[in-house]
């Protein structure tokens, strides 16, 4: 069975790697003003609601620069199958990928004319990995191919993992009817860290008998912080430390979304917020491991074609091709490793927006904006339109593209009711419905929240400002 165990866990790997997202922060939540969620990307935002409590929410993010359904599978008549030879000839230069999911656990926003506090408490892991073009190059040809004759190929990936704890407060301020200005504050509870940068595994095929392959490993370890506490004295996944793992302590850090608004006209709104600055130390819980076979003496690699290895139909027969090619991403314990902390960065995302009130609760904007992650820098732009019918139903459409090429459009619609909102997002939908097998993008949001009383609109021209009232009382 260790076969076929290892099988799966690696067709698995390859599976998730493609579908798992390149540093895209949703936009379609961006000018809905109804939701408290929209603070998250920029903190200036002001709700029209007086007080909105968070339910247990989610957002999930998936999207790949390289794959799609259609790029990983082949139908023929025995059904759909892996196609690696496509897989990997889709690797770019750069291959950054990045996939998120948080919970919002629970959240409270208050906000008058001038002030809004709001504290909220979510649950975020996310993982980002860079894959070298080498790894096309070497599995999508095979050993034996010309082409890959006496040359070197790094296959390691650059990966992190991080499990984390958000707890935030936030707070914005409005100045004479046309600035706000705000800032969310987050201190952050790391509980699980994996984290491998600058690895090496340095594959060299060499023009002879069987094409052997020289196999030379880097001395960059994996690091991982609370990783251990799910893991048995015999490397076993186990709950019997969950409680432990969840209370966190693994780590330590802090994260600010910095943002403002300036209001030009009464239907004109401009905006420029930065999302998600911030770093996590870790410093408890910490082993580090190695990454490789135990003898690479005991490789061998005959020249084959990637696909064969993969397509053994028999899962419980011995494949030593295949176990050479697993060997190579075994973990190995270090015992007399570095114990010293670490520092992992957060995504950043940057955004300058307008926005344009046409009345009748019916908004447009776009946004121009970036993400940076791992030293990769990914320009995006976006456009978006809001309809409020009453507080009994909310739609929008969104249309966003960035410097992978990938084009989406999204939309969004909430029902509410005396007192709740239920709300369901997505930034990709079209193309997931008419066309998913090329799709190549899913980012999808949902929860309710509880809004209570309504926010006076103070801006200039508007309707009349508190400070308006005022003077009319004393007249």
């Amino acid at each position: 069975m260790i076969y076929n165990f290892k099988k799966y866990i690696t067709l698995s790997v390859l599976l998730l790697s493609a579908l798992t997202c390149l540093g895209q922060q949703e936009t379609m939540l961006y000018f809905m003003k109804d939701m408290p969620q929209s603070l998250q990307l920029n903190p200036a935002h002001k709700s029209v609601y007086k007080t909105s409590v968070v339910l247990p929410s989610v957002y999930m993010n998936a999207e790949s620069t390289t794959f799609s359904y259609n790029n990983i599978f082949t139908e023929d008549l025995d059904g759909n199958n892996i196609d690696l030879e496509k897989f990997f000839e889709k690797l770019q230069d750069q291959n950054v990928m990045e996939s998120t999911a948080v919970v919002d656990l629970v959240g409270l926003t208050i906000t008058s004319d001038k002030i809004s506090i709001s504290l909220f408490v979510r649950e975020r892991i996310s993982s980002v990995m860079q894959i070298e073009e080498d790894v096309g190059e070497l599995f999508a040809k095979g050993t034996a191919h010309p082409d890959n004759l006496n040359r070197e190929f790094n296959i390691a990936p650059s990966f992190n993992l991080s499990h984390y704890r958000e707890y935030g407060f936030g707070f914005n301020y409005n100045i004479k009817d046309r600035w706000t200005f705000g800032v969310n504050a987050k201190y952050l509870s790391g509980l699980m860290n994996i984290n491998m940068k600058n690895a090496q595994i340095t594959l060299k095929t060499e023009d002879a008998a069987n094409y052997p392959i020289t196999v030379a490993m880097g001395d960059a370890p994996i690091r991982s912080a609370g990783f251990n506490k799910l893991l048995t004295s015999d490397k076993e996944i186990t709950s019997a430390e969950l409680g432990s793992y969840l209370a966190g302590g693994a780590g330590n850090g802090y994260a600010f979304d910095l943002g403002v608004t300036f209001q030009l006209t009464d239907k004109v709104l401009l905006e420029l917020a930065a999302t998600n600055i911030g770093q996590i130390i870790w410093s408890n819980s910490r082993q580090d491991y190695r990454l490789g076979a135990e003898d690479y003496n005991t490789m061998v690699l005959t020249g084959s074609n990637p696909q064969d290895v993969f397509n053994n139909e028999n899962l419980d027969t011995p494949n030593p091709q295949y176990d050479s090619l697993v060997s190579l991403f075994d973990f190995h314990e270090m015992e007399n490793s570095d114990q010293s902390s670490y520092i992992t960065t957060l995504p950043m995302y940057a955004n300058l927006a307008g926005s344009i009130d046409l009345g009748h609760k019916f908004i447009i904007g776009c946004t121009v904006g970036f993400s940076y992650i791992e030293d990769y820098f990914n320009p995006r732009f976006s456009i978006s339109a809001n309809k409020r019918f009453a507080d009994f139903l909310g739609i929008g459409v969104n249309y966003t593209a960035d410097k992978s090429g990938i084009s989406r459009v999204g939309g969004a619609v909430s029902i509410g009711f005396p007192g709740i909102k239920v709300y369901a997002i997505s930034d990709d939908l079209v193309k997931n419905i008419t066309n998913w097998k090329d799709s190549q993008s899913l980012g999808v949001r949902f929860g309710v929240n509880l809004n209570f009383g309504y926010v006076k609109q103070n801006y200039l021209n508007k309707r009349q400002t508190r400070a308006s009232q005022i003077m009319e009382w004393h007249d």
